[in-house]
């Protein structure tokens, strides 16, 4: 078995454990609408499957007596009956909305304190400790509001803690500020202002909370500025690429200076592989390996927000794990820092997030399997998410 199948097979237990728990058959049985359409979107947005997995889950006399690619197929039913019941930003599988922006269901009380009691067991409520004292490379994950702010706070406590962090990066993205209800700026001016992306709000929280001083920002793609679509951006022939706004198509990047100069870490932003939506935690992943150059066995801590535990570990075991070998760690801080809600409809809209991620990383996990084995595969393109 060579290195690439071992990390493969490894994958493919952990999603199977998952995927597979009790606590998640209990948590769809919970709220699973009746009278689910079998034919309603269920992808997320642009995304496809390969046609390699298309072709194999329609051989019933092949490959797909395999139990790896069985695991596929639930995982697909799995996702299939997720998309339409723990989905409150997106019902009919294409409006795009932030997650500030989810709608609220009609769950009592019990089913409420259920939901929260299932999620828990999936990982998405405790706050979870690090596995490691130390570590070669520490990425702050993204997010809006408060979330930059208070996931660097974090960082800086792991730090103070004893954690040796390693290299540190936080991971902005384009992503413009919120100005729907509720708007971020009124959040973000309180250690942002001025602020008016993602990436804006990283730099800030790292000046904030680690006393840093960010140097001037340059383009990684060689771009002068953000006004005009990046000649190199790798997805312009992409479906909705004409309708994709220029600041996503970009690459920037901050370094992160102590008072005498020397260069703490850095903050990063990646262009978007799924136009004409924002780069997601996968796309600033993917953007990280090429920045860093990272080597197989490196210890990587993800530090982010509890509820997205699940979902980011498993972008980060496929971005990361899967084809470079660093080992991943997720760690996130509980409710009780006041990031997210812990209501029911956020924490299932999260756990449809982690179930995708996890159908994403499992798919390119057996895509390696059968390549190894001497099938005619091919693992799917970054875009296709």
């Amino acid at each position: 078995m060579t290195v690439e199948t071992t990390r493969a097979r490894n994958v493919v237990d952990e999603v199977r454990s998952w995927a597979g728990s009790d606590a998640m058959a209990a948590l769809l049985a919970l709220v699973e609408r009746a009278g689910t359409d079998d034919d309603a979107p269920w992808l997320h947005l642009n995304e496809q499957l390969p046609v390699w997995l298309v072709k194999l889950l329609a051989d019933t006399d092949g490959a797909s007596s395999d139990p790896t690619i069985q695991l596929v197929d639930s995982l697909i039913a799995l996702e299939r009956r997720a998309a339409d019941s723990f989905n409150f930003r997106s019902r009919d599988g294409s409006t795009y909305r932030e997650r500030s922006e989810a709608v609220e269901a009609d769950f009592d009380d019990a089913t409420r304190a259920r939901i929260v009691e299932y999620t828990a067991t999936l990982g998405l409520v405790e706050a979870t400790p690090p596995a490691h004292d130390t570590y070669d490379m520490t990425l702050i994950l993204g997010g809006g509001f408060r979330s930059p702010l208070l996931r660097t706070r974090y960082a800086a406590l792991l730090e103070r803690q004893g954690i040796g962090l390693g290299d540190v990066y936080l991971l902005g993205s384009p992503r413009f500020l919120i100005t729907n209800d509720p708007a971020e700026r009124p959040v973000t001016s309180q250690y942002a202002p001025g602020a008016v992306d993602e990436f804006d709000l990283m730099v800030a929280a790292a000046t904030s909370e680690f006393g840093l001083s960010p140097q001037p920002m340059t383009f990684l793609c060689g771009c002068a500025s953000v006004s005009l679509i990046c000649p190199s951006w790798r997805h312009r022939d992409s479906i909705g690429a004409a309708e994709v706004p220029p600041e996503y198509t970009h690459e920037r990047s901050t370094s992160l200076t102590l008072s005498d100069g020397r260069v703490w870490g850095s903050a990063i932003s990646a262009s978007t592989s799924r136009p004409p939506y924002r780069p997601d935690t996968s796309d600033t992943l993917e953007l990280l390996v090429r920045h860093a150059d990272p080597t197989p066995g490196q210890r990587v801590l993800l530090v982010t927000t509890q509820v997205f535990v699940p979902f980011q570990r498993f972008d980060g075991l496929r971005r990361l794990y899967l084809p470079h070998g660093l080992n991943v760690d997720a760690v996130g801080f509980g409710a009780d820092w006041g990031d997210r809600p812990q209501t029911a409809e956020y924490l299932l809209q999260e756990t449809l997030s982690a179930i995708r991620s996890a159908r994403r990383l499992l798919v390119d996990a057996v895509a390696i399997l059968l390549s190894h084995a001497g099938h005619p595969v091919q693992a799917p393109p970054a875009d296709n998410r």
